[in-house]
């Protein structure tokens, strides 16, 4: 089962990627569950979201606390003491949106790191880097497929949007 722990701040769009995450691996036939965190969101603020995907039924329903993939929306997180490597399992993927090529974290057996925020402002413009983060972490784990992804994304988002959203997507699981 991949378990999935996202940290965001408010408006980078963490809580609406785990429900289309969900809704593609539902698409696959797949079980799944978006677990939304909500507290005293605001524009900015840190916002923590989990994700469950698994073969079979989902018995557990809480918060992620031993996730074995990591998505971080924003490097920055760590100025405010907010720890991504808490209580990640050995083996663990992480996803990350930066565009310094030497970032580390060795936390994590598996570090991929993506430039979501250039790859959607070159697409999308000033939106939140949410589908092009979901694009790199399904390349990064392959717990979804990029064709039920971009449907997922396609059904939340329709028309023209919808179709530049899931080229988004496509752009960064080609660039992860």
């Amino acid at each position: 089962m991949w378990e999935f722990k996202f940290y965001s701040r408010g408006g980078q769009g963490a809580v609406t990627a785990a429900k289309i995450l969900i809704n593609a691996a539902i698409l696959e036939g797949k079980f799944g569950q978006a677990i939304p965190s909500y507290g005293q969101e605001r524009k900015g603020a840190p916002v923590y979201t989990y994700a469950r995907i698994a073969d079979g039924p989902i018995d557990v329903k809480s918060y992620v606390y031993r996730p074995n993939c990591v998505i971080c929306f924003d490097t920055g997180l760590s100025d405010l003491a907010i720890d991504i490597t808490e209580g990640v399992r050995p083996g663990a993927t992480l996803v990350v949106n930066t565009s310094d090529p030497g970032y580390a974290c060795p936390a994590f057996a598996n570090v991929t790191k993506i430039d979501a925020d250039r790859i959607t402002h070159e697409t999308l413009g000033e939106v939140p880097p949410n589908v092009a983060m979901l694009g790199a972490l399904a390349k990064a784990t392959g717990c979804v497929s990029l064709e039920s992804l971009t449907q997922a994304i396609q059904m939340k988002i329709s028309g023209k949007a919808g179709e530049m959203n899931a080229k988004t997507c496509a752009a960064a699981y080609e660039n992860a």
